[in-house]
């Protein structure tokens, strides 16, 4: 992470097990728990849309 760019960020769909190492979890640019979190509201929306469900008030 010493070499990477400033700017970049670590995507990953995890579970990141023997893949990246837990050091980069307190990483600023470590981005996959927010990943996630994200893709677990997109696959609920989903979900939704596929059953045909109303969106809530």
């Amino acid at each position: 992470m010493a070499l990477a760019k400033a700017d970049m960020i670590v995507m990953h769909p995890l579970p990141r097990i023997n893949e990246i190492a837990t050091e980069v979890d307190d990483d600023p640019r470590a981005a996959y728990f927010e990943q996630v979190r994200y893709g677990m509201f997109v696959r609920m929306a989903l979900i939704m849309k596929l059953l045909g469900a109303e969106e809530p008030a």
